[in-house]
């Protein structure tokens, strides 16, 4: 005849594996990865793996800085980088002008929807993140340089929206925003990039993490 457990036995056996529970959850929910943390690592490698083929592309951005006037003539200009917006044919199509850049930096991703209307530049990948290259007062920062200066600091701002159309849609400096899913990423002429000092929560994101579990 089998012997079952009694109800002592069964509430010391519940009692045990509460108490196991309440070690092992924890652990288990500090090392599930961040998604936010993963994707934003993952759209700021992307970001720095096409610029630096871009900018590192001759025949797209040709090095013309030993062409830049000397002087501080009034009115000269020169362009540096990923300011020369002259025309160039890639995969069959021709680029140019204030869209160059960001078309080109289309043209190396895999790219679902875009969105161009006037000063508005934007486009969907295929893992749902946005790049926003719209040319309004925030993004991006476009400085003509214009006194015979080689430009090494012109910059720009990308704004990445990590998951589309889906909430908060908000960036870490805009109010009530407790999980930002938006950041910026500033790109310089000369191909240097950084996370926007503004965004603090990304650029912790982005840090390699040496802890050892």
């Amino acid at each position: 005849m089998k012997k079952g457990f009694t109800l002592s036995e069964l509430m010391v056996s519940m009692a045990v594996l509460g108490i196991l529970l309440a070690l092992v959850i924890p652990t288990l929910v500090n090392t599930r990865p961040d998604e936010y943390k993963m994707l934003t690592k993952k759209a700021y490698y992307v970001t720095e793996q096409v610029v630096s083929s871009l900018i590192n592309d001759p025949l797209l951005y040709p090095d013309n800085s030993m062409y830049c006037p000397t002087g501080s003539v009034a009115g000269e200009e020169c362009t540096y980088g990923f300011d020369d917006n002259s025309s160039v044919v890639y995969n069959g199509d021709t680029f140019s002008g204030k869209t160059k850049f960001p078309k080109l930096f289309a043209e190396q991703l895999n790219v679902v929807d875009t969105v161009e209307e006037s000063n508005k530049y934007q486009i969907q990948t295929s893992d749902g993140m946005v790049f926003d290259f719209s040319t309004d007062a925030n993004s991006p920062i476009k400085r003509e340089w214009t006194k015979g200066e080689i430009p090494k600091n012109n910059a720009r701002n990308i704004i990445i929206d990590l998951n589309g159309e889906e909430g908060p849609n908000c960036l870490e400096t805009d109010s009530g925003c407790s999980k930002p899913d938006q950041f910026r990423i500033v790109i310089y002429s000369n191909g240097r990039i950084h996370i926007h000092e503004d965004d603090e929560i990304a650029i912790k994101n982005v840090m390699m993490d040496t802890k050892v579990y």
